[in-house]
C-alpha cells in the first residue's frame, strides 16, 4: 500500500479587511488597486518564494499601510495551505507536514478544514477535520459530509492523527474516487490557523505567497472622514478567521 507524500509547497492565504479616509482617496477600487500593487511588489521579492523563506507578519501589514496615504488601519488574519493530491481509486495513506505548529481556536474540534472529495459509498462530497486529544497537542482526523439537520454528519471517526505542535497530519489508508478541486489534476484543499502569523518555510518546504490567495476588503473609515463622530455606524471586524467547518 503507497504512502504519499504531499507536494513541498506551503501556501499562505490573506484575508485582510482594510480601513480608509474617503476624504483621501476618490474610491475604493483606487485604494484596493494601491494595495494589491504594493503586495505584489512584496510577492516579486527575494524574501519569500523560495524553500527556508520566512513570512514576517508584522512587515507585510506594514505594506498594506504604507499603500497610500489614505488607509487608516487594516485587520489581516493568515491561514496556510497544503494541496493533496490523491491517488485515485487506489488505498494509500498520506502525509502531510505543514512545518509550523497549528493554533486550536476550538477545543472541540473543526480547526482543520478541507476541500471536498468523494470516497465509495456516499454521494455527497466528504471533508477532513480534526478533534483534539485532551491538551490540545495531538488528535484525531475525521471525515464528515454536510447535513441540512445537523450541520454534520461523521462519516469516518477515526481517520488518522494530528500533531499540532509539529503541525502535521498522517491519514490511514483511505481510497479516494475523485476531488471537488482540481489544479490540473484533482486537488484536496488542506488548511489551518497557523500558532505564529510569522511563518517559516522550515527545512524542505517551499514558502508560497501568490496573490490569487490575497483577498482584499475596502471598508470606508468614517470616523477619520468625519463623517461619525459618534463611531455609531463604524464597521467593525474580526481579529479571527471565519467559523466555517469547510473549504469552498
Amino acid at each position: 500500500m503507497p504512502e504519499i507524500l504531499d507536494l513541498k509547497y506551503l501556501s499562505i492565504e490573506i484575508q485582510s479587511k482594510i480601513y480608509y479616509n474617503n476624504n483621501l482617496a476618490p474610491s475604493d477600487s483606487f485604494v484596493s488597486d494601491a494595495v494589491y500593487k504594493n503586495i505584489q511588489k512584496y510577492v516579486n521579492s527575494s524574501e519569500l518564494n523560495k524553500y527556508g523563506a520566512r513570512f514576517k507578519y508584522s512587515k507585510f501589514l506594514k505594506i498594506i499601510d504604507d499603500s497610500d496615504e489614505s488607509i487608516t488601519s487594516n485587520i489581516t488574519t493568515v491561514q496556510i495551505r497544503r494541496n493533496l493530491r490523491p491517488l485515485l481509486n487506489s488505498s494509500a495513506t498520506y502525509e502531510i507536514c505543514f512545518g509550523n505548529k497549528f493554533y486550536v481556536k476550538n477545543i472541540e474540534g473543526f480547526n482543520i478544514k478541507s476541500s471536498g472529495f468523494f470516497i465509495d459509498g456516499v454521494q455527497d462530497p466528504v471533508y477532513f477535520t480534526d478533534f483534539p486529544d485532551p491538551g490540545e497537542l495531538t488528535g484525531i482526523i475525521s471525515i464528515f459530509r454536510e447535513d441540512a439537520l445537523d450541520g454534520f454528519k461523521i462519516i469516518t471517526e477515526n481517520a488518522g492523527t494530528i500533531d499540532y505542535e509539529k503541525g502535521e497530519i498522517n491519514i490511514d489508508s483511505i481510497e479516494i474516487l475523485n476531488s471537488v478541486k482540481e489544479d490540473g489534476e484533482p486537488i484536496i484543499e488542506i488548511s489551518a490557523i497557523p500558532d505564529s502569523n510569522d511563518i517559516i518555510g522550515l527545512q524542505d518546504l517551499y514558502l508560497n505567497l501568490s496573490i490569487n490567495d490575497v483577498n482584499l476588503e475596502v471598508i470606508q473609515d468614517k470616523i477619520s472622514s468625519g463623517e461619525d463622530r459618534s463611531g455609531s455606524t463604524y464597521i467593525k471586524t474580526t481579529s479571527y478567521s471565519n467559523g466555517s467547518i469547510i473549504r469552498e
